[in-house]
């Protein structure tokens, strides 16, 4: 079955990031530029990560499903691990954008393996407008 958070759904507040997901702003409307240098300065597979999530905004999507999609399917090792190790491809940009990261994670409930990633409504709008003006 497949899960969509709202906008004000309140799974957005339980996610599993630190720092790097709440020491910063969220995205809004006026940061249409910021969006655009920040998926200009994204590592190749980072960005290829991140334009799936958004084009399925609000959906909670499993490390497992990345893997397969997005990353030319499965391979040794921890698919959740390989998703992450893909994501830390966005750290420059999320140095220089004064954001938080565009996209939330949860880890698997009771330790089951796998993290689950989404972004939210209001931040897909953001970067699909800055891809849109590319």
């Amino acid at each position: 079955m497949t899960e969509y958070l709202t906008e004000a759904d309140p799974r957005w507040a339980a996610h599993s990031g630190e720092e790097r997901h709440t020491e910063a702003r969220e995205w809004g409307p006026d940061d249409l530029e910021r969006a655009a240098v920040f998926l200009a300065e994204l590592a190749p597979q980072a960005r290829l990560v991140l334009e799936y999530l958004l084009r399925n905004p609000g959906r909670a999507i499993h490390c497992t499903e990345l893997v397969d999609k997005v990353l030319g399917g499965p391979s040794e090792g921890d698919p959740a691990r390989r998703v992450a190790g893909v994501l830390s491809g966005m750290s420059k940009s999320h140095g220089n954008s004064g954001r938080r990261y565009p996209f939330y994670w949860w880890e698997a409930p009771g330790g089951s393996a796998g993290a689950t990633y989404a972004v939210r409504p209001s931040v897909a709008a953001v970067f699909l407008a800055a891809q849109l003006r590319e």
